[in-house]
């Protein structure tokens, strides 16, 4: 993994554990907002509930004390006089079931006559509305409506606050169509009582309560804190005998901001978030671990010197390095993770990857997937870069396939130069034993002739002359003269073997000192056309005996620093093969030049050399005939030892060919101006 890849996932753990971390902090945060919502809502079903019980107290009340009003309406209308006894017990009965009530006032003509219970409350007694405007504006309504209304909170004349039920009593006297007005029935319930118990100091509960307008908006507070209506207030209205009422109420110590569970839940949640980082970054530690561990093995599979490939157990591409892939660069696109052995190997072979693969496609997958299935002893693969690879497979005891592959083209071109060296050496020994065997048996031969003068006719022929009874002188002349005669052919085809394989040595010891380094050259200014002339005048006889003619060009009559011996020997190599090689038609040997460079050209109507020959022309022992029936003897050493020849000379030497139409050998020479710039000698190094 590259530093870059390397920061940019270190910092994305980082970011992913922050981001874990805050999420379980933001889920914490919800499920107390939940917890919140949910304790706020049951809040507040309680405090409804709370709200709906005080609000039926309220209507309890006054609807009892409408009841009352009521009971003591009919008891007056059966009596001429007010029974105090029985409408006492009857107030009794009230503050006994609603003990809000402070008092019961009966007012006939608008006038306070009696106060119930008539132990307490007598400072109302004697009291007339219609001399108090505050109470008979109220009296007023009731008597207007004919029906209980409900005033308050009003200032009670026996102290303190309190809220007062009128209640108008019409009674039929005297068999009356028509109820006649008598007066005024009025019960006093405390302000502070009018909610009951659930408005008591030690309830867990505030309370307040405001008269609405006809057009439902505020008239005015009646009980409690107005700023209780304020915010999301739970809210009732009462419909009360004439007026509507809202009542309201909230928890004494506000609505809570969090439920009793918030800080748990909050300590629970950091403590899940610590746990958390500490899981994260535990993780993080062994994922590094296992990272640097995965690092270091798959560095280390990149700097070894092989192509590594491995396949899991259900035979897919685990991982690959680059020198694998550079091996096999035809599926490097397809080698990734997750492809199975055989595919590829189906994909190499689709590509023409291995030689031996083409035409027997499914039967080289077929023995391939054996080998790979059930690997055994390394084995040897081409592949169609002319490349050669050594293969090692091996199962894991996971079941995971490993190979190994090994670039053995150098082993195995030296192994096949190591072979070709050794079929040349044969090759070479065969030669140099037929072209020896050659001249050897001429001399032979000729020499038995030489050591046995009876083996020859011409010697039997002098012989009887001179044992002839009458010598005859012309007789003698002539068998002697046949005998020298044939003398001297004997010894011309002995010294022409002998020279022959003294050339073939002679070759051989060139090439001896090229391969040493140590051939040197005596360079000399040269004259070109001396040269070039003195081989063509040596060569022509031997052209002429074949029937060929030989001809020379030149264009100059130049001089170059060269190595008379072996420049000569250059050009009399390129001349001798030509009229070799050649049949019918000529040689011809021409010299140009221009400013920089001489250039020799031998050039026959021979069978010319086919193309695919040309790299091996100038190799050693190579005739494009190598075998033991070619036509023409030789090493195969001439062109070689011309080559490298021309090299030491600084030159180049070529071939053109047209098989068919003859051959020519060009010879290229530089021509310094100043000959100062080449050495007395020069060395050619080892070949």
């Amino acid at each position: 993994m590259t530093p870059l890849k390397s920061y940019i996932v270190s910092k994305g753990y980082l970011i992913l554990a922050l981001v874990a971390v805050m999420s379980v902090i933001v889920i914490g945060f919800a499920v107390i907002k939940s917890d919140r919502e949910r304790y706020t809502a049951s809040v507040r079903h309680n405090v409804e509930m709370a709200l709906d019980r005080a609000t039926d107290q309220i209507r309890y009340q006054f609807f009892e004390s409408v009841l009352i009003s009521n009971k003591i309406e009919s008891l007056l209308e059966n009596s001429r006089e007010i029974p105090e006894a029985q409408i006492a017990r009857v107030v009794d009965e009230l503050i006994q079931h609603n003990p809000s009530v402070v008092t019961v006032a009966l007012a006939p003509n608008l006038e306070v006559t009696h106060s119930f219970p008539q132990n307490a409350n007598q400072g109302t007694v004697g009291l007339k509305y219609f001399e108090v405007p505050a109470q008979m504006s109220s009296v007023a309504r009731a008597y207007r409506w004919r029906s209980p209304v409900v005033v308050g909170p009003v200032q009670l004349v026996q102290g303190g606050e309190g809220f007062i039920l009128r209640y108008p009593v019409q009674i039929r006297r005297d068999d009356a169509d028509t109820p006649r007005f008598w007066g005024i029935i009025s019960i006093v319930v405390k302000s502070d009582q009018l909610f009951g118990a659930y408005g008591s100091d030690n309830m867990d509960y505030e309370f307040g309560l405001r008269e609405l307008h006809s057009s439902s908006r505020p008239y005015r507070s009646m009980f409690g804190d107005p700023d209780l209506f304020e915010g999301d207030p739970v809210i009732r209205e009462i419909t009360m005998l004439g007026s509507t009422w809202q009542a309201t109420a909230k928890p004494k110590e506000g609505w809570p901001a969090y439920s009793p569970q918030s800080p748990v839940i909050m300590l629970l949640t950091l403590i899940s978030a610590v746990l958390l980082l500490a899981i994260l970054m535990v993780l993080r530690r062994l994922s590094t671990r296992i990272e640097k561990a995965n690092a270091l093995l798959a560095e280390t599979i990149e700097c070894i010197d092989e192509g590594f490939i491995a396949f899991d157990e259900k035979d897919r591409l685990v991982t690959v390095n680059e020198r694998y892939l550079s091996y096999y660069p035809k599926i490097a696109d397809a080698a990734v993770p997750g492809v199975t052995f055989e595919e590829l190997i189906r994909i190499d072979a689709a590509r023409n990857n291995y030689p031996e693969a083409i035409g027997r496609e499914e039967e080289w997958i077929q023995d391939r997937l054996a080998a790979h299935y059930n690997p055994g002893a390394p084995f040897f693969q081409k592949s169609d870069q002319d490349r050669w690879f050594k293969v090692v497979e091996a199962k894991s005891p996971r079941g995971y396939t490993v190979g190994i592959r090994t670039d053995v083209t150098a082993v195995k071109r030296a192994q096949e130069l190591a072979e070709r060296a050794d079929r040349e050496k044969t090759e070479f020994l065969n030669n140099v034993s037929h072209e020896l065997r050659t001249p050897l048996t001429v001399i032979s031969g000729r020499v038995a002739f030489l050591q046995n003068p009876n083996l020859l006719a011409q010697a039997k022929t002098l012989q009887a002359a001179l044992s002839a009874d009458e010598l005859s002188r012309e007789d003698v002349i002539s068998a002697v003269a046949e005998y020298q005669d044939q003398v001297s052919k004997q010894g011309a085809s002995a010294l022409s073997a002998a020279q022959h394989m003294l050339r073939l040595v002679e070759d051989l010891l060139d090439w001896t000192k090229v391969e040493s380094g140590r051939l040197e050259l005596d360079l000399a200014p040269v004259e070109v056309g001396t040269i070039a002339s003195s081989i063509v005048s040596d060569l022509r006889p031997a052209a002429e005996a074949k029937g060929l003619r030989l001809s020379y060009f030149s264009d100059c009559d130049a001089t170059i620093m060269a190595d008379q011996t072996r420049l000569k020997q250059i050009l009399y190599n390129l001349t001798s093969n030509a009229i070799k090689f050649t049949q019918t038609g000529g040689i011809s040997l021409v010299v140009t030049h221009d400013d920089d460079e001489i250039v020799f050209t031998v050039k026959d109507t021979g069978c010319g050399i086919r193309q695919e020959d040309f790299s091996r022309i100038f190799k050693r022992f190579q005739q494009v005939d190598g075998s033991m029936t070619r036509q023409m003897n030789g090493l195969g050493l001439g062109l070689a030892i011309a080559d490298q020849l021309a090299k030491l000379h600084g030159g180049a030497l070529s071939l053109t060919s047209t098989v068919g139409e003859g051959s020519a050998f060009r010879l290229v020479l530089p021509k310094p101006a100043v000959s100062a710039h080449w050495p007395s000698y020069a060395r050619l190094k080892a070949v």
